[in-house]
C-alpha cells in the first residue's frame, strides 16, 4: 500500500492513467489420481495509459508494482500514444452505486486439497462407468482491482473461485469424455458438487453414443451448451459494432426480433456475480441494461469514446459502464458485465415432456467457428434422444447448421435452471424442430 500511496503522486499528470490488478490466492491440481499441483500466488499487473492532447492514447504495462518501473512505462506510454488509438479519459462520476463487497473466506492449502478430494470421490462413486478423472482443479483467493488517474481513486476487492473437473466414463471399448467448470465468487462446494456430477452424466451419456441419423426435431439446449451460443450473440450488443455497420442488429432497435420468451440482461451491479462492481474499467458507473425485453431489441453496450460517437449519430438516452480490458497488456474496450438470459419457470424434465420428440444437445464442436456478423454457423453435436420424455438413444457425428438469429427466433420455452458459466449465464432453451444431420 505504500507503493500505492506514490503512485497517487505520479497520477497528478492529468495525461496518465494507472490500471492495477492485484491477485492473490491458493491452486490445488490433480491429474490422473495424482497430485500436480499445490501453491500460493501472488500477481500483480500495472497497465499505463497516457492520453496525449490529440486524443490518442498509448499503453504499457508492467508486473512490477514499484513507483520506478512504472515512472518508466510511463515516458513508453507517452512515446506511443503518438501512434495510438483515439480514447477519452471521462470524468469521475458524482453517482457510483453503492455495493457491498463479499469477503473472502480463510482458507488454507489443506483446505483446498481437501475439498478437491472429496469432490474427486463424488465424481468416481457417482457411476460405475466412471473410469478416471483426468483432471481436477481448485483455486480460491481475491483480487483487487485499483484505477488512479488524476483525482480519480477507485477500488475494488472480491474473492474469487475457479474450479474445473474432467471426468473419462468407459462403456465397453467405447470412451466419453466431459469436463465441466465453475468459475464464481463464492467456495460454493454444493454447485462444484453440481459440475462434478454433470460432468459424469455427460461423460457417460457420450460413451453410450453411435452416429446418429438425419432428423428434424425440437431441439433442447441445456445451460453449458447455450451459452456458447450466448457467447457468440454477445458481439451483436457492441456498440462499436452497431456503429460501424456490423452487427446484425444496427437496425433492429425497439424492434421484436426474438423470440418473446427471451430477456436477456447485461447487469454490472450484482456483486455476487464475477463482473459486478461500481466502475468499470475506465472508471465509469456500471448499471442494468436489458438488451432485450421480451423479444424486443431494446439497448447497446457502450463506453465512453463509442458513447459519445453515438450521440454524434443521432443516438439518445446512451448509457457508458462497459468498458473492460481483456488483459493487463489490452486497452480497454466494449464488453458486457454479468450477461444473461433471465430463467423460465419449468424444470428441464418438464421442458422435455413439452414435445413427442426431444433432441438434447450435450456437446458441441467448433462454435469458435461461428460467423458472429451473419449469425451462421455448422457445429458438430452429440447428444440424447427422448421419446415421450424417455431417453431411448445416444447420438454422436451429427451436424446442426443454421443462423444464430434464427435459433434464438425459434426458442419456444425457456427453462428455470440458469446457471453461470463465468459471467455468461442462461437456462435451459426448447427450440422449435430444427434439421439435424447424422
Amino acid at each position: 500500500m505504500e507503493h500505492l500511496e506514490k503512485l497517487k503522486e505520479l497520477v497528478k499528470n492529468p495525461f496518465l492513467e494507472l490500471w492495477i490488478e492485484i491477485k492473490e490466492g491458493l491452486t490445488v491440481e490433480k491429474r490422473k489420481g495424482k497430485k500436480f499441483l499445490e501453491k500460493r500466488s501472488l500477481n500483480q499487473t500495472v497497465s499505463v495509459r497516457y492520453l496525449n492532447k490529440n486524443g490518442k492514447a498509448g499503453l504499457s504495462y508492467t508486473t512490477i508494482l514499484d513507483p520506478f518501473e512504472i515512472k518508466k512505462i510511463s515516458t513508453k506510454a507517452q512515446i506511443l500514444s503518438e501512434f495510438g488509438v483515439p480514447s477519452i479519459f471521462p470524468q469521475k462520476s458524482s453517482d457510483y452505486p453503492f455495493l457491498l463487497s463479499k469477503e473472502p473466506l480463510s482458507l488454507t492449502l489443506k483446505d483446498l486439497s481437501e475439498r478437491l478430494e472429496e469432490l474427486e470421490k463424488e465424481a468416481l462413486i457417482f457411476d460405475p462407468a466412471i473410469s478416471q478423472i483426468e483432471k481436477i482443479k481448485i483455486s480460491y483467493g481475491k483480487i483487487k482491482y485499483i484505477l488512479l488517474r488524476n483525482d480519480l481513486d477507485l477500488r475494488w476487492e472480491r474473492p474469487f473461485c475457479n474450479f474445473i473437473v474432467s471426468v473419462v466414463a468407459k462403456n465397453g471399448y467405447k470412451e466419453g469424455i466431459s469436463y465441466e467448470w465453475y468459475e464464481g465468487i463464492e467456495f460454493n462446494y454444493e454447485e462444484m458438487v453440481k459440475r462434478v456430477k454433470l460432468s459424469s452424466q455427460k461423460a457417460i451419456a457420450l460413451s453410450k453414443t453411435k452416429k446418429g441419423k438425419n432428423m428434424k426435431i425440437p431441439v433442447l439446449l441445456p445451460p453449458f451448451v447455450a451459452v456458447e451460443f450466448l457467447k457468440i450473440l454477445e458481439f451483436s450488443f457492441l456498440g462499436d459494432e452497431v456503429l460501424k455497420g456490423r452487427s446484425y442488429l444496427k437496425d433492429k432497435m425497439e424492434k421484436k426480433f426474438f423470440s418473446e420468451k427471451i430477456t436477456l440482461l447485461d447487469n454490472g451491479l450484482n456483486p455476487f456475480l464475477p463482473e459486478g462492481r461500481p466502475f468499470d474499467d475506465e472508471g465509469q458507473p456500471q448499471n442494468i441494461k436489458f438488451l432485450i425485453k421480451e423479444g424486443i431489441v431494446k439497448e447497446f453496450l457502450f463506453d465512453t469514446y463509442w458513447k459519445k460517437e453515438a450521440e454524434k449519430m443521432g443516438f439518445s438516452e446512451i448509457k457508458s459502464g462497459n468498458s473492460r480490458r481483456p488483459n493487463f497488456f489490452s486497452f480497454p474496450k466494449i464488453s458486457s458485465t454479468n450477461f444473461y438470459i433471465e430463467k423460465g419457470n419449468l424444470k428441464k424434465e418438464e421442458l422435455i415432456n413439452l414435445e413427442n420428440e426431444v433432441f438434447e444437445v450435450i456437446e458441441v464442436l467448433g462454435a469458435h467457428t461461428a460467423n458472429p456478423i451473419s449469425g451462421d454457423f455448422s457445429l458438430g453435436i452429440s447428444g440424447i434422444y427422448y421419446k415421450e420424455g424417455e431417453p431411448v438413444n445416444y447420438f454422436c457425428e451429427m451436424a446442426l447448421s443454421g443462423n444464430l438469429f434464427d435459433l434464438f427466433k425459434g426458442v419456444v420455452e425457456i427453462g428455470s435452471d440458469l446457471s453461470f458459466y463465468g459471467s455468461m449465464g442462461c437456462p435451459s432453451l426448447l427450440v422449435e424442430k430444427t434439421d439435424l444431420g447424422g
